[in-house]
């Protein structure tokens, strides 16, 4: 399930008018005297990473509790105004139209909004989701992780998002819903969309989801290919903390879990304990190795140290998802955890923090 990446939002066109403003309005003694605003243009948010530009920030003072930001004439620009702690107004326009958020209080942020067909769509959506959204994690969150109530708020969440685009199909907001889907769902939509919807602001950001969820779905593909017990696991070397090559042949012989992870991935974090544990029960015929990904040197060795990671650790040290190695191995997401049996063939590979993941690798090595 995606988050949602609004926080509050809104617009209202004025006729007869070549521009307009973005407009915040704060309760009287809760706004602070200036706040610093953030924008890109869409049609930057849609370059690839590396050619993508940053966020044209400017501190913008209130007056008189309130906070007015001209709009990009450029084009249609995603904003983002930080409030205090996570708390930020995130919101779309375009060229000529004024987005007005009436903020009723800061702590706990409530607000209310009016104007575009878009933004008030996406006003209208947004609490539908959100509720869903503290459901499922909730259930993520628990000890243990309630699965079942977790799908079962997946289910709901897909239904709110299907029932909205089916009784607004022209709306504008219909593309920002149809981004809250994933996989198979999402290209079910998208090749659904009223093609009135091709020129509305949203739209080159849904195009760039479809080439990712494309790819995603090839990765998904490939990884089931790679751990059909028929395929040898991809060759690497990489230097481990002393500076010494490792690599995967010199473990032939011994079950080895590749543990793909991250310093900056708390979910990577959260499963060193039954790692370890596993690792001490059967260190005898297992072997981890640890592939650190997209962490500066210092991070990577900072992070083994905090969290005394006993296994053999190595540090991929290309940056992104363009990686070698993460295209190997069709790594989508982190953690991820490969089986190699001792003939060197992948026999599993999970995604994300799965408990479950210890039973599988308990099963392989007993059934030896």
């Amino acid at each position: 399930m995606k988050k949602t990446i609004f926080a509050a939002m809104a617009a209202i066109v004025f006729a007869g008018t070549s521009f307009a403003d973005v407009t915040v309005k704060f309760p009287a003694g809760q706004g602070k005297e200036s706040y610093d605003v953030e924008h890109m243009l869409i049609s930057n948010m849609i370059k690839p990473r590396g050619e993508r530009p940053s966020y044209s920030s400017e501190t913008v003072k209130t007056v008189k509790n309130v906070l007015t930001i001209s709009t990009d004439p450029a084009g249609a620009a995603f904003y983002v105004i930080p409030l205090e702690g996570r708390d930020r107004l995130e919101f779309y326009t375009n060229p000529g139209e004024n987005v007005v958020v009436d903020v009723k209080s800061l702590s706990p942020l409530d607000y209310s909004v009016s104007g575009t067909e878009l933004m008030e769509g996406i006003y209208t959506l947004k609490p539908l989701m959100s509720a869903i959204e503290t459901r499922y994690m909730n259930a993520a969150k628990a000890e243990p992780r309630d699965t079942a109530a977790m799908s079962k708020a997946l289910v709901d969440f897909n239904k709110v998002i299907k029932d909205y685009i089916s009784m607004n199909p022209k709306n504008p907001a219909v593309v920002y819903a149809v981004m809250q889907l994933d996989g198979n769902d999402f290209l079910e939509a998208f090749s659904a969309l009223d093609s009135s919807l091709a020129g509305t602001a949203l739209y080159p950001l849904a195009e760039r989801q479809k080439a990712s969820v494309e790819s995603r779905i090839a990765a998904d593909k490939h990884r089931a290919e790679l751990a059909s017990g028929n395929t040898m696991a991809p060759a690497f070397t990489f230097k481990d903390l002393e500076g010494k090559d490792v690599s995967l042949i010199d473990f032939r012989g011994k079950w080895v879990v590749l543990d793909f992870w991250g310093a900056w991935c708390p979910w990577c974090i959260k499963g060193f304990p039954k790692l370890k544990d596993a690792y001490e029960q059967y260190k005898t015929e297992l072997e981890v190795i640890g592939i650190d990904c997209n962490d500066k040197e210092e991070a990577w060795r900072n992070a083994v140290k905090k969290y005394e990671l006993p296994w053999v650790n190595v540090r991929n040290p290309e940056m992104g998802g363009e990686s070698k190695v993460l295209t190997d191995y069709a790594v989508q997401g982190f953690p991820t955890k490969v089986i190699v049996n001792p003939e060197g063939k992948i026999v599993n590979i999970t995604v994300g923090e799965d408990p479950g993941f210890f039973d599988v690798l308990a099963k392989f090595i007993n059934e030896k």
